[in-house]
Parts: C-alpha cells; sequence; structure tokens
C-alpha cells in the first residue's frame, strides 16, 4: 500500500492522499491553467507520436540503462500519463508515482489508465512543492517540462531531496525557451559542450552530477532536446570524461547510443 508519513509526504508508494507541502498553490497558477484548457484535445496532437512518444522512448532507454530494476518511479510533469504506461511496460515491478500541477491533465491520465497491479498513482503538485519524503526515489524522470518552470532553482532542490543518494535523475529539456535559459543577448542557443548553458550549472549546484548526455533532434518542427542523466553527487564518481553528441550519448568514457 501507499503511505504517507507524519508530515504529509510520501514515504511509501501511494502519494495520492498526502498534503502537498505549503506554499504550492498550483490553483492560482497560469501554467496549471493552461494545461487545463488544453487537457481535453493534449493526447490527440500529432506532436504525440512524432515527438513526445520518441523522446519518451528515448528517455526510458536512458533510464533503463541508469538503472534496469528500480523500486520507485516518479515523473514530474506527468501530464496525462504517457511516459508512466510506458514505463510500467519496462519497470513492471515499479511503483509509479506521476506529478502534476494541471487537475485536467491527471484527469485524463486516471481515465486512460488501465486498473490494475502497476497502475501509477497521480499527485497535483507545483514542481516546487513536492509532498514526497526525503530520498524516497531511485528514479526521477522529467521529459519536456522544466521550461514551463518560472524559477527553475526550487524544482530541481526538491527533485535533488526526492531522489535517493544511489538514485538517478533522467531531465529531457527543451533548451532556450524559458526565459532564465536565455544568456544575456537574449540567445537560446545551446552549448556544444553542455547542451544548455545554465541547465548544467544549475543542476550542479542542486546537488547533481550529470554522468551521460545526448541530444534528441528526430522532430523537425521541435526544438533539439537535451536529455541528461545525473546523480547526486553524494554517489560514486565514474572515470572519464562526458561528453554531448548529437542523438547520441557518451558516458563514463564509454560511448553508447540512445
Amino acid at each position: 500500500m501507499h503511505k504517507a508519513n507524519d508530515g504529509g509526504k510520501v514515504d511509501a508508494v501511494d502519494p495520492a492522499s498526502a498534503a502537498a507541502p505549503p506554499g504550492g498553490d498550483h490553483h492560482a497558477s497560469p501554467v496549471a491553467a493552461r494545461f487545463d484548457l488544453w487537457a481535453p484535445d493534449y493526447d490527440s496532437s500529432v506532436l504525440q507520436e512524432a515527438f513526445y512518444t520518441r523522446l519518451h522512448h528515448h528517455t526510458l532507454l536512458l533510464a533503463s540503462h541508469a538503472n534496469p530494476a528500480p523500486a520507485r518511479v516518479l515523473d514530474l510533469g506527468c501530464g496525462t500519463g504517457r511516459l508512466l504506461r510506458a514505463a510500467a511496460a519496462r519497470f513492471p515491478r515499479a511503483d509509479l508515482i506521476g506529478v502534476d500541477i494541471s487537475a485536467g491533465m491527471l484527469h485524463r491520465a486516471a481515465r486512460t489508465t488501465v486498473a490494475g497491479p502497476g497502475r501509477p498513482v497521480y499527485l497535483q503538485a507545483d514542481a516546487a512543492h513536492l509532498p514526497v519524503a526525503d530520498a524516497a526515489v531511485d528514479l526521477t524522470i522529467c521529459t519536456a517540462s522544466s521550461h514551463h518552470w518560472p524559477d527553475p532553482e526550487p524544482p530541481l532542490a526538491q527533485l535533488r531531496r526526492v531522489t535517493a543518494d544511489d538514485g538517478y535523475l533522467i531531465l529531457a529539456h527543451l533548451p532556450g525557451i524559458a526565459d532564465w535559459d536565455l544568456n544575456a543577448a537574449g540567445s537560446g542557443r545551446t552549448n556544444p559542450r553542455t547542451g544548455t548553458s545554465r541547465l548544467t550549472a544549475l543542476l550542479g549546484a542542486a546537488g547533481f552530477r550529470i554522468t551521460k548526455a545526448a541530444l534528441y533532434a528526430e522532430c523537425p518542427v521541435m526544438p533539439t532536446t537535451v536529455v541528461l542523466c545525473a546523480r547526486p553527487d553524494t554517489a560514486p564518481r565514474p572515470r572519464g570524461v562526458i561528453r554531448l553528441l548529437r542523438s547520441g550519448a557518451i558516458g563514463d568514457g564509454q560511448r553508447g547510443r540512445t
């Protein structure tokens, strides 16, 4: 069963009845309102198959290389639950948690998720106020959602807090869209070594260390997406140099493919 600890944060695997920590007023969020409006037709968008489904595949492939058998997976910005439904097939023994700020998206997720063992649980919460216990998740995922954060530091701090010290974060980011991701000249050009000029520094400040990186660029109508695998900085350090390649990943000094 899923349960919450005395502080209202998830210490097992069911955040559905846990109260969000104070400060996360998702009801007043313009992002939540926008996605509530998009929710009824969101899954019928041509971008689902052309971009998101393929990005989810690459993200989960990188995640499974990092941790083939996670006990608990959290998808931040889960939307209608498409990635978690794919994760259920890839990680059949994992407890799956979806968090999103939009009630409309979560309603669609609940309606399209088949009941039974392995069914994800969904929670409405702001990314800056996750009602999940410290170090409770060994695989945290966030795909094509971070550019919606008005301030990236609180969500990244929350992701670090809930990720176990031996866990992993897989973050797929669309660079150059958010105001915080633009350089002083207003350009969103990606850095050829780190993928995005600010995100890697922000991850380091939050307590993460990037171990693998890839550029996903298979959809011509969407920006090149930076897919990063990071570990808490308390985890053992691998040897080798991390380099970023288009549509591929280099990590721990060895070449791999996404």
